[in-house]
């Protein structure tokens, strides 16, 4: 059995170069996130200085969600940094899992403010001194123009996310847009508060609480498959295109793994035993630009096996899974 890792080069450790379009990709990520990033200061800030001027816990809360992007801001322009690093002998697979140990970070703040609001609730609930919410048209004044704002800043991160394939600027539209249907909330409990209803604002910010805890829970869970290298492509589609090149006679042990535009593949095939080693890698070149092709450019490695064709029935290696 021959083993060839495919070109453009056969050095485990031979990187792009800094004007590669991945890199580009990567920089031009961190832009979005330093110019979202002044967004939700100025949202968060705002918001924290008039809960606590107000003593609205429903919109402190909604000012700690809306720090949350901050943060995340904040985490996703050092994540990205950090996986702009060339390969190396200690990282010879390149460091872009340092975006998915980013998204984790992300996660551990938006759990310890989860607590944080929920402790304070709670505490409103039991306490003695009971503080009452100061609910005035300069409240809705400003929770209308942050949830303007918030709404820009998550269709402008989705869709730069989408544009230069980053699921981390993807995953932060979506916290983003959490903020803006707490935001909806906070007014719905203005309204409450208003018509004297003032349990209400101690019940939406429990509620923001909640919505926290399930924006970081989902932030984990997209983020996982990259840190225990979960399959990212089906390797009944990946068969199939390998079995298009000429050449190939068959092909199993179809392994993926890595980020969704960081793949890295590995798998088998079978080829002609009368070719020489000369043509027999030729035509694992032509899987990995097939590959490449198929993929738009999102898998990053393809680890070629090259073997003597076998009769054994491809419909038995189909069914294998990758380990």
């Amino acid at each position: 059995m021959h083993e060839t890792i495919l070109k453009p080069s056969t050095d485990p450790i031979a990187m792009p170069t800094p004007t590669s379009p991945k890199t580009q990709s990567i920089r031009a990520a961190q832009q979005v996130f330093i110019l979202t990033l002044g967004f939700n200061l100025v949202v968060s800030v705002s918001k924290l200085f008039w809960g606590y001027h107000t003593h609205t816990l429903s919109i402190t809360a909604d000012g700690f969600h809306s720090l949350l992007d901050a943060v995340a801001n904040v985490v996703g322009i050092v994540g990205l940094n950090f996986s702009m690093k060339p390969a190396d002998h200690d990282h010879p697979y390149g460091h872009r899992k340092f975006e998915a140990i980013a998204a984790m970070i992300i996660s551990f703040f938006i759990f310890l403010t989860c607590f944080e609001i929920a402790g304070e609730g709670f505490s409103r609930f039991f306490s003695s001194q009971h503080t009452h919410p100061q609910v005035t048209p300069a409240s809705y004044i400003l929770i209308a123009i942050t949830l303007g704002m918030n709404l820009w800043v998550s269709w402008y991160e989705n869709r730069k996310g989408n544009e230069l394939k980053n699921d981390l600027l993807k995953a932060d539209a979506k916290h983003t847009m959490s903020d803006c249907l707490v935001s909806v909330s906070v007014i719905i409990s203005m309204l409450a508060v208003q018509m004297g209803f003032l349990w209400a604002d101690t019940v939406l910010a429990l509620m923001v609480a909640l919505i926290i805890l399930k924006v970081g829970f989902d932030l984990i869970m997209s983020h996982l498959s990259a840190l225990t290298d979960e399959a990212i492509l089906d390797p009944a589609l990946v068969r199939e295109i390998v079995l298009s090149v000429p050449g190939v006679l068959d092909c199993h042990k179809i392994r993926s793994r890595g980020m969704q535009d960081h793949v890295f593949i590995d798998l088998h095939i079978q080829v002609d035993p009368h070719l020489t080693v000369k043509e027999a890698h030729h035509i694992s070149y032509a899987v990995e630009d097939k590959l490449a092709s198929a993929f738009e450019d999102r898998v990053s490695d393809v680890l070629v096996h090259i073997e003597e064709y076998e009769s054994q029935p491809s419909s038995v290696k189909t069914m294998e899974r990758p380990q």
